[in-house]
């Protein structure tokens, strides 16, 4: 019995046809909500981060433009009292009272009064008023460029180690048009880019360089960000304002808002897209952990109703592969009054009836084949025949007659039952059917009724059989031996032919069998055996279909009444590759038979059937 399992119980199927259902209308819902609300964050996110950069990047450019208005107005104070003798101490106060004002100041330049720095922010950097000069003049280009009306912004961050900027821009004095330049720190707007709770704001240059973030170590490191798409973005399709999403290096997609300011610099807010949807998430998440534990309990609940279900079913399972294993002995017991009840009622009247069916098989199998006695159990068994190609075998017990004479009745049913045992064993074995026995003669068939696949195979286990038997034969003959009991010998007959195989008789007795031409010819094979000193005769029909598996020894061709020519017969000496004999003498010799001359040997001594050309 093949073991099989339910690959899909109905406890199985009742959870899962629940938990579709709460899948789907959580999943429905969980759905509707993340993408309906995930749409209105979104478009939240986007007006607040472009609200939060256009405010920045106002009051960034306001500033900036503060600054350079105040260094000109500072300018334009010097201007006026230029021509003072006290010109250098008044323009000092001007400059402390400057300062005052405007504590973030760092240096004011300009070449018609050069440079003045900040004492305060002096005092707290050493050196700081060189590194400024030296600064300027390694910034040679770039004056040159404000000169000549370009506004420059650059970083002075690693200058001073301080967040701080200088514009660099032209000056109109009484002298003509000048180089002004004004540095300052830049503390003030990196608290302005500070807005927002996950908004991440910042000022580059048109090169890409950041001039102010939150994170003064990008500053300082003088973090260049050309390389990001944002930015590639912005500078290919330059304009004033506006919103995208785009991936960070790291793969993680931000929106990005921009604003150009003054001096060609970009003010840039952006926030993750991870941050803005963060709520949402953490909201899908719960629901989903909600929905599973909805599904949990559901499921705990749907098992312990299916138990009531699935149990008795259950137990109707269990005696179903008790049934297709053989045992029919079963009785079981009906827990509940309803259609499963009824169904175990019914179960219990199927298995008495299969109890007769098998013992009526049974039974008749013994006067049968056993794939005939299924067939007549089911009811398939009618006269009339069909035409199959089979392998036919008969054999016979060699002096049966003279040694059933020196026996009881009993001891002749006796040996015949022992040696029939052994025999049909090994037709069985290779799926063969017994047709018959006549007398101490076993008449076998294979290829009907049923086939092995092909005849190449059912002449090939008809051999096999044959071969079985010439082994199983001298096993038994060693017990013989040992009982003082003289050993037997046997001859076998196999031929492949067309031959009618099919229910012959009446309505009342029919019995399935084979007949026609290659069965009579089989049967002739076999009496060969006497006269050639073999027990193993096959035909050339079945040599054809085996020859690449059998080692055989050609016997002389012999003339068989009814048919034209001359028959080649072949004695089977062995398998190919098996051990045991290996020519006609070894096999002579393990059968204990000596070598005939053929050329005396009469085969026509019993029946005028057969003669050996010379």
């Amino acid at each position: 019995m093949s073991k099989q399992r339910v690959k899909v119980p109905i406890s199985f199927k009742l959870v899962m046809i629940f938990s579709i259902l709460v899948i789907v209308v959580l999943g429905v819902t969980t759905y509707m909500v993340s993408t309906l609300v995930r749409n209105d964050e979104q478009q939240k996110a986007e007006e607040n981060n472009l609200t939060i950069n256009s405010r920045t990047a106002e009051t960034i450019q306001t500033l900036i433009l503060n600054e350079q208005a105040d260094s000109t107005g500072y300018l334009n104070s010097l201007q006026m009292i230029k021509s003072d003798s006290f010109f250098d101490s008044k323009r000092d106060a001007v400059f402390n009272d400057y300062c005052v004002r405007n504590s973030d100041t760092i240096f004011i330049y300009s070449d018609q009064f050069g440079l003045q720095f900040n004492k305060d922010f002096e005092k707290l950097n050493e050196q700081a008023k060189e590194k400024a000069e030296n600064w300027l003049k390694e910034n040679a280009e770039a004056k040159e460029q404000a000169l000549s009306g370009v506004v420059k912004i650059l970083n002075l961050s690693q200058v001073f180690n301080k967040p701080s900027l200088c514009i660099l821009y032209p000056y109109t004095s009484t002298d003509g048009n000048t180089l002004a330049a004004i540095s300052f720190e830049t503390t003030k707007f990196s608290d302005i880019m500070s807005t927002g709770a996950n908004n991440t704001t910042f000022l580059i240059n048109k090169n890409g360089d950041i001039l102010i973030h939150s994170d003064f170590e990008l500053v300082l490191k003088n973090e260049n960000l050309s390389n990001l798409k944002a930015v590639k973005e912005i500078f290919q399709n330059p304009s004033d304002n506006s919103q995208n999403l785009y991936p960070d290096d790291k793969g993680e997609n931000w929106f990005y808002a921009h604003h150009k300011i003054v001096g060609d610099m970009y003010v840039i807010t952006a926030i993750s897209e991870k941050n803005v949807f963060e709520v949402i998430n953490k909201t899908t998440y719960r629901i989903i952990l909600l929905s599973l534990a909805v599904l949990f309990i559901a499921i705990f609940i749907i098992r312990l109703f299916s138990q009531s279900l699935t149990s008795p079913i259950g137990d109707l399972v269990e005696a179903s592969k008790q049934i297709e294993s053989g045992n029919f002995n079963l009785e079981l017991e009906s827990r509940t009054k309803d259609e499963i009840g009824l169904l175990t009622q019914s179960f219990n009247e199927m298995a008495r009836g299969l109890t007769e069916r098998e013992n009526l098989k049974s039974s008749f199998s013994k006067f049968t084949n056993s794939a005939i006695a299924e067939k007549a159990a089911r009811g398939e068994l009618k006269l009339g025949g069909e035409t199959r190609n089979a392998t036919i075998f008969f054999s016979d017990i060699r002096s049966f007659t003279a040694m059933s004479e020196k026996l009881s009745p009993q001891e002749v049913v006796e040996f015949l039952n022992q040696y029939m045992t052994r025999m049909v064993e090994c037709v069985n074995t290779t799926h063969g059917v017994v047709d018959k026995f006549i007398g101490d003669a076993i008449m076998a068939v294979w290829g009907a009724p049923e086939t092995s696949g092909s005849i190449e195979e059912d002449a090939w286990n008809c051999v096999k059989a044959a071969l079985l038997m010439r082994i199983a034969l001298d096993n038994y003959n060693k017990e013989r031996i040992s009982q003082g009991k003289i050993p037997m010998r046997i001859g076998c007959g196999i031929n492949t032919g067309s031959v009618v195989a099919g229910q012959i008789g009446s309505n009342d007795r029919m019995e399935y069998t084979v007949i026609g031409d290659a069965v009579n010819f089989a049967s002739r094979t076999e009496s060969l055996n006497k006269p050639f000193a073999t027990d193993i005769l096959i035909t050339e029909n079945t040599w054809n279909l085996v020859k690449n598996k059998v080692v055989v020894e050609e016997m002389p061709s012999v003339h068989v009444k009814g048919k034209e020519g001359n028959v080649r017969m072949f004695a089977v000496i062995n398998a190919v590759g098996a051990k045991g004999p290996s020519d006609i003498n070894q096999l002579r010799k393990f059968l204990g038979v000596e070598t005939p001359d053929l050329t005396k040997v009469n085969t026509d001594e019993e029946e005028k059937k057969y003669q050996i050309n010379k």
